[in-house]
């Protein structure tokens, strides 16, 4: 078997429900050269034995961890430790990747070498996998001062290796967020370009959207931004400020379980 040229890392927690078509989607990439490190962070709902039985299915597909808790951070960090891929990638385990995703991330690299990530653009899907709109972020421009503010290399991202291993990778710890914390050290040194095709299926789940977890989102989102305005030596010509806007939001209940 080839060498893989892409590392997908995908840590999860308690995913039982969604993992299987996150592993699908990879399994059905029309381009084959990929391993992805599996990260078991502690599961307790059969999400280990989903993921034992898929890696014992596909020798790309390679389960890690200790069985205890780390957090996401630490657990992206050492997954993507044991890459051997050209490019590193993240999915999510209640995410989906599009058929094309990697081949088409792959030739867009390929084609622009001086480029150390690109992003592309991403769908949102609800638990049923059903469509609800086009992600909206990616149509806010690209410059790394506005990455500072707004969030827009979201999902899904390709970064040569070479350029991840010079900033140090995912940083192992959990205050923060490892995707954007890792683009903002990324944005630093290396051109970032964007890919404009949807080929992520972001999914919005009703248990991972709640008002605590959104503030604490938003916090470590802040400090990671303070930590990047340090960096770059801007902290003496500006101040960060954490502004959050509340809204009403009107979402469907669950639907009840019929055999109760």
């Amino acid at each position: 078997m080839d060498p893989p040229l892409i590392s997908i890392g995908t840590a999860f927690l308690n995913t039982a429900r969604f993992l299987p078509a996150a592993l699908d989607s990879l399994l059905m990439q029309d381009h084959t050269r990929w391993e992805c490190l599996l990260w078991d962070d502690g599961s307790s709902d059969g999400s280990s034995e989903i993921a034992a039985a898929y890696a014992a299915r596909d020798p790309r597909i390679r389960l890690l961890g200790d069985g205890r808790s780390h957090g996401v951070s630490v657990a992206l960090s050492r997954a993507l430790g044991e890459a051997r891929g050209q490019y590193i990638g993240v999915l999510d385990s209640d995410d989906t990747l599009e058929p094309d995703a990697l081949s088409a991330m792959l030739a867009f690299m390929q084609q622009h070498p001086n480029l150390g990530m690109a992003y592309s653009q991403y769908t949102e899907i609800d638990e049923d996998d059903q469509f609800i709109r086009l992600g909206d972020r990616f149509r806010i421009p690209y410059s790394p001062h506005r990455l500072l503010v707004d969030f827009m290399t979201h999902h899904f991202r390709l970064i040569r290796g070479d350029a991840f291993a010079a900033v140090g990778g995912i940083t192992a710890i959990n205050t923060l967020p490892p995707d954007y914390d890792l683009c903002l050290r990324l944005s630093e040194r290396f051109e970032v370009g964007h890919l404009a095709k949807p080929l992520y299926r972001y999914r919005i789940r009703r248990d991972s959207i709640s008002q605590g977890n959104r503030l604490s989102q938003v916090k470590d989102s802040f400090e990671a931004a303070k930590c990047a305005l340090t960096r770059r030596k801007l902290d003496t010509q500006y101040t960060l400020a954490l502004g959050i806007r509340a809204k009403h939001v009107l979402r469907p209940k669950a639907k009840p379980d019929p055999g109760t």
